[in-house]
């Protein structure tokens, strides 16, 4: 997709005969998660600096401006992005939904890494590399860990951010939950600006009898926790977080603590890297272009979603508009980044089926479902409907 050419002309926002001007957007400098999204960046410095080594996209060269948003800054961000930059590539912000109005208005493609506010999840020119619409939420491996584990789903619990976007989480994860067959006994939000003594939400899960704990919060965050349960010397039989929590900087923090933790992730692990070619090639490129990157769950999805933009410019010729972006992006089907991801339909909005359950293993994450490393649990109680 990427490679010499000789396309040319101004065809619109960012284009020039000779380069093809791109934003991200991510909560980098978020207070309350340092360094959380730092990853996103990483991805788009790797893709650029990888496809221009190559020649660019039919011969032009891509400009990256990367665009902090900081939690608070969303808005600002794609107003920008939207009298500069074709698209915006591989972005995240807790507050996206603040920005949509603005980026369909000018008619710029916004190719997310992943969506929090429900607007944002159902948006006109969202390009989704990790789909959760309003009317559906991912519970990853859940349905197997019930199946494998009689009883435990009748004692779940849950834990969230505060603020609109835990309370978006709450309604529609605990829904899902329930969908699949589980029985919630207790759920609770923590302080999203740095829970500071989580040893009474331990001892309330312990009384409520939890058995199955997920909680959906950052990497610091879930390692307070763990500390306060090895504290009072309980954990629950089981613990699952989405995502985010796929992070080496987690197994630092709390490795040694943590107990009966899993992550699922819509991704091919890292530790795949020597049957699955994508993997391989995916972390030599990040050695080659992004030397300092790290390596989480967001690396990856970022990277599927410029892969997915590259490939639908470089169909578009010398005529690289806005508008044909999104034709061809309407074109795809069956989308894994060429391995690096579970199967979706971009342009169809639906949460994958697709995927992978890690387990938490003090200096380690190790595939359990399916066992076969690489490979997806691709269940429809993977991606239940809910209500917004």
């Amino acid at each position: 997709m990427c490679g010499a050419g000789d396309a040319k002309g101004a065809t619109d926002v960012g284009v020039t005969d000779t380069e093809i001007r791109v934003g991200t957007i991510a909560d980098v400098g978020w207070a309350a998660a340092p360094g959380l999204l730092q990853p996103i960046f990483d991805g788009a410095d790797a893709f650029v600096n990888w496809c221009n080594a190559a020649g660019g996209i039919n011969g032009r060269k891509l400009v990256l401006d990367k665009r902090d948003s900081a939690m608070s800054n969303y808005l600002p961000q794609v107003k920008t992005s939207c009298t500069s930059n074709l698209a915006v590539v591989g972005s995240m912000g807790v507050l996206d939904d603040t920005g949509v109005d603005t980026w369909v208005e000018c008619g710029m493609p916004n190719f997310t890494a992943a969506t929090v506010g429900a607007k944002a999840a159902d948006a006109k020119l969202m390009v989704p590399l990790n789909p959760i619409p309003s009317t559906q939420q991912n519970v990853g491996g859940f349905h197997q860990l019930f199946a494998d584990n009689p009883g435990i789903q009748n004692a779940v619990g849950t834990l969230y951010a505060d603020g609109a976007a835990g309370a978006r989480q709450q309604h529609t994860y605990n829904q899902a939950i329930t969908k699949i067959g589980g029985k919630i006994l207790y759920t609770a939000q923590y302080s999203s600006g740095g829970q500071v003594n989580w040893g009474p939400y331990v001892q309330a899960m312990k009384n409520a009898g939890v058995k199955f704990l997920f909680v959906n919060a950052t990497v610091t965050a879930v390692a307070g926790l763990q500390q306060a349960m090895s504290t009072q010397n309980w954990y629950p039989d089981i613990q699952i977080s989405p995502p985010q929590l796929y992070d080496a900087t987690y197994l630092t923090l709390a490795g040694k603590v943590a107990k009966n933790h899993y992550v699922y992730i819509p991704t091919t692990p890292f530790e795949t890297a020597d049957t699955v070619p994508a993997v391989a090639q995916f972390l030599k490129i990040l050695k080659e272009h992004a030397p300092k990157a790290k390596l989480t769950f967001f690396s990856s999805t970022a990277f599927s979603s410029w892969l997915l933009f590259a490939q639908s410019v470089k169909a578009c010729g010398s005529q690289v508009t806005r508008a044909c972006v999104m034709t061809e992006v309407g074109k795809v089907k069956n989308w894994t980044g060429g391995g690096l991801q579970g199967e979706i339909t971009p342009s169809e909005n639906k949460t994958s089926e697709c995927w992978i359950v890690m387990k938490v293993e003090a200096d380690k994450y190790t595939q359990v479902i399916p066992k076969e490393a690489g490979k997806y649990d691709c269940d429809p109680q993977n991606a239940p409907t809910v209500t917004p």
